[in-house]
């Protein structure tokens, strides 16, 4: 969220009946500036409809469902507004959408009915126009996801990207070249009893050990209260200071100079309290990333190497898709699955794949599975990618930085 858009602009009261575990976590303010976004779901299957009902739930201001696409029985897997007597009789997000808007009287839930096909890419690209964030959940073409994250750079909304194939899933996060944390980790701001300050330049600090660590990171900034002692004069109650950590009870006071303090070497009253605040982030689009991922956010550390196996086997799966009409694998078929790992080693430039029989068997059931829609997997990625779209909207805890992959295998 930029700077200029920090400001909440909803003018409605919260009601704190309705939400009152989750302003708790949020406060007034993260959730007034929910009360004022918008948000587009394109592909209300399983996962887009997990996706909607929880920013349904949290109280956004609208959610537009966008999938002309008709039901069919893979939906069925993971899309619980869903029945087989409606496979094939009109599309996901007409049929979910009224079930969706009786979740919360306060959010207006729409349908882009004016777009008949996903290859309509100036219907598509319109839609973006007037939300915060976007989020894409079935697969589409790599040339259409490039075009929707660059409208959504162009107009300061935030992109999310996020698949689930059977127990493989993925997730993509562009919040622009600067996105604004207001509050990186919601904890309640550190505060420490003084040991003693050190007239030193720069000064140091020692906290009470037997209270806890400070709690603090280079480049917070803090302010003192209840200052007795020495260097009351030099330093000031309620001012901020800018802070270097140089262990877990001590740190630094970047550019104040006490070496000329006159007394005794120690200050034993006073206490220090973190004064948080806002983060800026640099997001990268999607297609640069697509390249050069860096450091991947991990799910499991026992599965360190799995990252980049799954990045691989997904760029194999949408390359599948571009030469087969857009469509997956069905499952079983061999011929496509074949298809899928030449496609996988031939994009190999890392060599992930080289002697490597756990990946190769990893890729196997990520493209046999890749049509499946399982319930579990759904839920649990719906829970993440809904978080991530109220990090976007109410600029409140550190969002996912690039690619994120979990599976359950």
């Amino acid at each position: 969220m930029s700077a200029d858009k920090m400001e909440a602009t909803a003018t409605a009261e919260v009601d704190e009946k309705l939400y009152s575990r989750q302003l708790y976590v949020m406060g007034h303010e993260a959730q007034r500036r929910m009360m004022a976004s918008n948000a587009l779901v394109i592909g209300v299957s399983g996962l887009g409809v997990e996706i909607a009902k929880n920013c349904i739930l949290a109280g956004i201001h609208s959610v537009t469902l966008c999938d002309p696409n008709p039901v069919n029985s893979f939906d069925l897997g993971g899309n619980f507004y869903l029945n087989e007597s409606q496979i094939g009789t009109s599309s996901r997000a007409s049929l979910c959408a009224p079930k969706l808007a009786e979740l919360n009287p306060y959010v207006s839930v729409k349908v882009a009915d004016n777009l008949s096909s996903m290859s309509d890419m100036d219907a598509l690209l319109a839609l973006v126009d007037g939300m915060t964030a976007v989020v894409v959940t079935i697969p589409l073409p790599k040339e259409t996801i490039i075009q929707i994250n660059n409208k959504c750079r162009q107009q300061g909304a935030c992109f999310i990207y996020s698949l689930t194939m059977s127990v493989f899933s993925m997730a993509f996060c562009d919040f622009g070249d600067n996105f604004v944390v207001s509050d990186k980790d919601g904890e309640a701001a550190a505060v420490s009893q003084i040991e003693t300050i050190l007239p030193e330049n720069p000064a140091v600090v020692k906290v009470l050990e037997d209270q806890g660590r400070h709690g603090l990171e280079t480049g917070d900034k803090v302010t003192f209260a209840r200052l007795r002692g020495d260097v009351d004069g030099f330093l000031e109650d309620n001012k901020e200071y800018s802070v270097r950590v140089t262990g877990p009870y001590t740190f630094e006071l970047i550019d104040v100079d006490l070496s000329q303090m006159e007394g005794t070497n120690s200050q034993t009253q006073g206490y220090i309290t973190q004064v948080k605040q806002p983060v800026t982030m640099h997001f990268e689009p999607y297609d640069k990333k697509l390249q050069e991922p860096g450091e991947f956010m991990l799910s499991d550390f026992a599965k360190f190497d799995r990252p980049t196996v799954l990045h691989l086997g997904f760029q194999a799966i949408a390359e599948y898709m571009a030469k087969n009409d857009g469509e997956l694998p069905s499952p079983g078929d061999t011929a496509a699955i074949n298809q899928v790992m030449d496609i996988a080693k031939s994009l190999d430039t890392e060599k992930v794949l080289a002697d490597n029989k756990a990946a190769e068997r990893i890729l196997t059931h990520l493209a046999s599975g890749s049509k499946a829609v399982l319930s579990p997997m759904c839920a649990t990625l719906g829970g993440m990618i809904g978080q991530e779209v109220l990090k976007a909207c109410s600029a409140k805890f550190t969002p996912i930085q690039g690619f994120f992959y979990f599976d359950a295998d």
